[in-house]
């Protein structure tokens, strides 16, 4: 027996099934109590209220738990929700833009009346401050030749300088390099168009030169490609005069900047033509 009391696990354990037993037994039926049963019931109703009402906050506390961490599974699943959206928005809007400057590009090739077309997409700009230099995803799987006319739907880009398998590069217009020959569209003066290379300007800008003598140009004056030379049609919008110099005997010296309007910060989409073709 004394080992029964020094073992106080198991006498725990006892007690507490006698407990149980005793509030199983007096919970049971309708029945008539003895005097004695009806004293151990007195004694035990506190113990099995407060039994009752502590399974119930036990109850309540676990329930409260799963549903907190339920809740907190919904919200991360409307918040991975949400995420979906918004990317689909984005893939939306981004799929939307290049349809609009596909269709843009489309529309402006039908203003030639002849010649052949290859869209291409902007792939690699050059490490100069305005990207003079650009490669584009068409080759010579595209028929892509050298000096070959890039276009985009605002105007004249430039020229193909060097061909590859599936890509090439273009020296943009705005290339010191690179020399076209522009038309005023108001008065049909001819000269020649270079880029000029300045890092410190808001935009980048053309050199206008070689205006016959007593020439007529005005800011806002819109130069065109003149069509004169094989590469180049007429009509190809080159960009818009924003400062005339005074007229020069020297034929080197500039006689206005032009503004081009082409975005070539943003240049994403253009058109290769492949073929000579007649200004619209």
């Amino acid at each position: 027996m004394s080992k029964l009391f020094s073992n106080k696990p198991l006498l725990i354990t006892i007690v507490a099934i006698l407990v149980l037993g005793l509030l199983a037994f007096f919970t049971s039926g309708d029945r008539t109590l003895s005097f004695v049963e009806s004293t151990l019931g007195s004694i035990f109703q506190p113990v099995q209220q407060f039994s009752y009402n502590i399974s119930g906050e036990i109850a309540d506390f676990f329930g409260r738990i799963f549903m907190s961490r339920d809740i907190d599974k919904e919200n991360a699943e409307l918040r991975a929700q949400i995420e979906q959206l918004k990317q689909k928005l984005l893939d939306y809007d981004k799929t939307k833009s290049e349809n609009e400057s596909l269709r843009k590009l489309l529309d402006y090739s039908s203003t030639f009346s002849d010649g052949e077309f290859v869209a291409a997409q902007v792939i690699g700009k050059g490490t100069s401050a305005w990207f003079d230099i650009i490669t584009v995803n068409a080759g010579r799987n595209k028929r892509i030749e050298t000096r070959t006319c890039v276009i985009t739907s605002d105007g004249l880009v430039g020229r193909v300088t060097n061909v590859g398998a599936t890509w090439c590069k273009v020296s943009a217009i705005i290339d010191g390099s690179v020399s076209v020959s522009g038309m005023n569209n108001r008065t049909r003066d001819v000269g020649i168009i270079k880029g000029l290379v300045e890092s410190d300007t808001a935009t980048p800008r053309l050199g206008l030169s070689y205006l016959p003598a007593g020439f007529d140009l005005v800011p806002g004056d819109i130069i065109s490609t003149s069509g004169l030379g094989a590469d180049l049609p007429r009509g190809i919008p080159i960009g818009i005069v924003t400062e005339v110099m005074q007229a020069d005997q020297d034929a080197d010296k500039i006689n206005a900047i032009i503004e081009p309007y082409v975005d070539f910060l943003h240049l994403e989409d253009v058109l290769i033509l492949t073929s000579p073709v007649t200004g619209g």
